[in-house]
């Protein structure tokens, strides 16, 4: 087929042949806009007479977008006008790749709820506004040189590698190139313009190519929506997905109920899964979700970017196949051959080489800054083919055949023994070859490491046996959708590496009584040297070594020391501290309970054993830091944890006007928002009707408000009330309330950001949060002493209340919201109903102000425990029981406590003091178990999430904390 402009002419040739065909569906608020090809031929020619309208010439145009309605129209007006577009991340820092591609446009397409923007610190040159989005074009072509890259002057598209097999290039991909994909792959999922083809894949990854275009090619839909199989499988079939192309580890995110009972049920309208981008790991747990009835057909996709897109396709007989290391590399698609040249004698394996007459790309970016035109002659993929009986099978990339202990591993092969573990979402292994260790990260809803280990063994031999199983409820993927190795290295590095002088030592300690088979403590050893406590310099090595397989800089550091006898271990501990840059930090004694504090509680033997059990368990707690991210100023404010699809991510505000969304186990930043002036309040997270993506809301101090992405924290909105805001909003009905200093409760459009009303509550400043009830009330307290219900449907306060002292904790709900808590200034709490303002109980037990918000746990029937912080340095529990509240313990801490404790398992309570050591208390005897001390101060309230804890401190970072029993 010739073109003569590119994709244009594909899609105006379908434009002519079903104008009335939905072209695209996309799910909004709950409904599905649909536009026909003949709508979207109209915005095509639009954008084209604009464009012209431009200095286009040859040159690159650059487009800035996520999945949208009007992406196909876009680079059918990009190739009419010119002759090669690239997409770019605007999640991402482009601005690199446009000064040394030298684009000539720049495409910007937004929602119009994000509100004006500018790139390079001007306006665009022409603004549009098509559908609901608003596109931006801007002349870059203002005597900017020529780029060291010579690309081809054919109409053709940049794409730009993962960097998951190696450095990131950029790929100029003709269309020469991607048709025969096109051709070949409609024949074979058989693709009609009954079709909805699900639009998944980020543009930036040259697979998204093939879904635009086998849409655009046969008069097919794509679908726009949110990756949640209740979207993509509605109960009415007619937006319901057929074709669907992604990577495995983005489909095996899914959880097992989500895949049997919607994606392959029994009448799921999928016809096409095809799975592509790495390798299939999980065809054990595909054969048992899989419904008997279910006639969705399978297929795996390989290929490399340096070819664009795909070179072989291979349709998985189920019944066939029994594990991940019988699954074909498939049938050659049209213009592509594989070579396989043999790795070694005497072996089955070979390497696998691309080759094509006609599929010719270009590397933009090769290391001598020049062009390397790619007659696909000698494309060496790195990857690893076996044939038996004929047919070839992928065995993993030459990265991941590995020496260990004189035998080569596979780490493909462990993958794929793995993944016939029953209850294994996904894995990965890597080979870490300085320490030299082989560790596995697993996903899975139920299994524990121990039982996969137990399993590895029973299956692998020995040589292949991981030094580490990690379980994790989600393995980090790059942004093209596939798990990321050079993730999982940086987690696994920065969770070994010591943090902290007690972490040193609980590391030495540990392997310090393996190797002298004796049981001591540090105190017991810490003025005696090595040899004293039954060392020899082959010991010495020994030990070394083995601190070197977990942190190879501590052992190097100290084997000399060791072996002198001249240092004790504490000397030589003191001296590591140095070498290795770790910040000592002044001890702080802890406070002593006297026993008569403790007897309030207990008995006097039961006391003596609790005291006894405190001694024991010093480090019985393990904490390390994971990540953390400098905001530039301080982190006062409390992070927020929300979770997207299987991803969790902790978002919060700073001092520096910064607000942060990042990925809470990687530590990988999603974005930035910035504003005028600090943050002290919460963000607040939403995802329901109408908006159509997870979104954060916060207040700020100048009193703007500002509404993002949490995904890609893509402004959506900002306004601003001219009051200060402390206080963390709520939702209801697809409205933010939020609270400031004037007294005022403003109800804001989650959409738009305007405002609908304006509730005078008092005429003093609300700091404190509000608190949602019954989806119908909402609980607030404020600096006058004032604690009041609003009810949201009538806008009119149903109760009020005035108490002894401002309330600067938040309101706190229990009881299925029956009843309310306050905690005002003056140490008094007081609980009332949520609906009448009834007064039900009221405490005075605090010896000294409360700032800190209250953590409530359902004990019993009828029974509460209700803990909380106090200007006194001590962390309060009461029991509420029968309506009657009594003090159960309370704890000294080293200062003041204005954050709120939390819960970190049904006997552990987290609490951070204001000098910012966190302290984690026994929650049934206030028993200190285990401290651990940030470098500066801390009012944040921290976040749990599993085993990590999230928190703010006053040195501008916040911290992503692991604590784990050391038992």
């Amino acid at each position: 087929m010739k073109l003569k402009h590119g994709y244009y002419d594909v899609f105006i040739r379908t434009c002519a042949k079903y104008p009335s065909r939905i072209a695209i569906r996309h799910y909004e608020n709950g409904l599905y806009k649909n536009y026909t090809y003949s709508e979207l031929y109209g915005v095509c020619e639009y954008v084209s007479q604009n464009l012209q309208q431009l200095t286009c010439k040859k040159g690159i145009i650059g487009i800035v977008s996520e999945r949208n309605a009007i992406i196909p129209c876009i680079i059918a007006a990009a190739h009419k006008c010119s002759t090669t577009f690239m997409f770019l991340n605007p999640a991402e820092d482009f601005e690199n790749i446009i000064y040394k591609l030298k684009f000539k446009i720049l495409i910007e397409i937004k929602n119009v709820e994000s509100g004006n923007s500018e790139l390079f610190s001007r306006k665009s040159d022409k603004t549009i506004t098509v559908f609901n989005l608003v596109v931006n074009i801007y002349d870059l072509d203002s005597g900017v040189s020529q780029s060291n890259y010579k690309y081809a002057p054919e109409h053709s598209f940049i794409a730009m590698t993962s960097g998951s097999t190696g450095e990131p290039k950029h790929i100029q991909v003709p269309i020469q190139c991607m048709q025969p994909n096109i051709d070949d792959l409609t024949k074979i999922f058989d693709i009609t313009p009954n079709d909805i083809i699900y639009f998944s894949t980020p543009l930036t990854f040259d697979p998204s190519m093939i879904e635009i275009l086998l849409a655009c090619m046969n008069g097919a839909s794509l679908l726009i929506a949110p990756e949640k199989p209740d979207m993509l499988f509605p109960e009415k079939n007619e937006n319901s997905v057929t074709f669907w192309q992604t990577t495995p580890s983005k489909f095996f995110q899914h959880s097992n109920a989500n895949i049997k009972n919607k994606i392959l049920s029994a009448n799921s309208t999928l016809k096409i899964l095809a799975l592509g981008g790495e390798p299939l790991n999980g065809v054990k747990r595909l054969k048992e979700l899989k419904d008997i009835k279910n006639k969705t057909k399978i297929f795996t996709l390989y290929g490399v970017t340096e070819m664009s897109c795909w070179a072989c396709v291979a349709e998985l007989d189920l019944n066939k196949i029994l594990c991940d290391q019988e699954v074909p590399l498939g049938n050659c698609l049209s213009e592509t051959e594989i070579i396989l040249e043999p790795t070694h004698k005497n072996e089955n394996t070979s390497k696998i080489i691309l080759a094509s007459k006609t599929r010719k790309c270009s590397i933009l970016n090769k290391a001598t800054g020049t062009d390397e035109p790619n007659f696909l002659k000698c494309i060496d993929t790195g990857d690893i083919g076996e044939v038996k009986n004929g047919t070839i099978y992928y065995r993993g990339r030459k990265d991941d055949i590995i020496k260990r202990f004189g035998h080569k591993v596979n780490l493909q092969a462990i993958e794929s023994t793995i993944m016939l573990c029953p209850r294994v979402k996904t894995c990965s292994s890597i080979w870490l070859p300085k320490p030299m260790l082989l560790v596995v990260y697993f996903s899975s809803e139920t299994l524990t490491s121990r039982e996969l280990s137990d399993f590895l063994k029973c299956k692998l031999d020995d040589k292949h046996w991981p030094d580490k199983i990690i379980r994790t409820d989600n393995l980090p993927m790059n942004s093209h959708g596939k798990i990321s190795k050079q993730i999982l290295c940086e987690m696994f590095e920065k969770s070994q590496e010591p943090q902290t002088l007690d972490s040193l030592k609980m590391i030495l300690m540990k392997e310090l009584k393996v190797t002298l088979n004796r049981n001591f403590t540090y105190d017991d050893i810490k003025d005696k040297n090595f040899f004293s406590i039954g060392g020899t310099s082959f010991l010495a090595v020994s030990f070394c070594n083995k601190l070197s397989l977990m942190c190879p800089k501590f052992g190097k550091v100290i084997l000399p020391y060791l072996i002198s006898q001249k240092n004790t271990i504490d000397e030589i501990i003191h001296i590591a501290i140095k070498e290795l840059g770790i910040e000592e930090k002044k001890a702080r004694k802890r406070l002593k309970r006297s026993r008569s504090n403790i007897e309030s509680f207990a008995s006097t033997s039961h006391s003596i054993k609790k005291l006894a059990e405190n001694v024991k368990s010093q480090n019985l707690i393990e904490f390390v830091v994971i990540w953390t991210y400098d905001t530039g100023k301080c982190v006062d404010a409390s992070p927020t944890l929300f979770q997207n699809g299987f991803k969790q991510y902790v978002t919060v505000g700073s001092h520096s006007g910064k607000i942060i969304v990042v990925d809470a186990i990687s530590g990988i930043t999603q974005g930035v928002v910035k504003v005028k002036s600090r943050v002290e309040a919460s963000v607040f997270c939403y995802n329901e009707t109408p908006l159509t993506t997870p979104c954060g809301m916060v207040g700020t101090y100048d009193g703007t408000i500002v509404c993002f992405t949490l995904e890609s924290c893509e402004e959506l909105w900002r306004i601003n009330i001219g009051s200060m805001i402390k206080s963390k909003g709520t939702c209801w009905k697809g409205y933010l309330y939020i609270a400031a200093y004037d007294g005022k409760i403003r109800c804001i459009d989650v959409l738009t950001g305007k405002i609908k009303h304006t509730i005078q509550i008092t005429d003093q400043a609300i700091s404190a949060d509000l608190a949602l009830a019954k989806n119908e009330y909402i609980l607030l307290g404020t600096l006058s002493g004032v604690c009041a219900s609003l009810h949201i449907e009538t806008r009119t306060v149903v109760w009020r209340a005035s108490l002894g002292s401002p309330v600067f904790a938040n309101p706190v709900l229990y009881d299925n919201d029956k009843y309310v808590v306050f905690a005002e200034v003056n140490g008094e709490i007081h609980c009332r109903t949520v609906e009448k303002g009834i007064k039900i109980w009221k405490y005075q037990g605090a010896k000294g102000n409360i700032f800190s918000s209250i953590y409530v746990k359902e004990v019993d029937k009828f029974k509460w425990q209700m803990v909380f912080g106090c200007y006194d340095s001590k962390v309060y529990s009461i029991i509420v029981k029968n309506f009657q509240p009594n003090v159960q313990w309370k704890t000294q801490l080293t200062s003041s406590v204005y954050s709120t404790p939390c819960s970190l398992s049904d006997k552990l309570i987290l609490a951070v003091s204001n000098n910012g050591i966190l302290y984690i208390l026994n929650s049934e005897t206030g028993v200190i178990i285990s401290e651990y001390n940030l470098p500066n101060e801390s009012f944040s309230t921290p976040a749990v999430y599993g085993d990590y804890i999230f928190i703010g401190c006053r040195n501008d970072y916040l911290y992503s904390i692991k604590y784990s029993l050391n038992l």
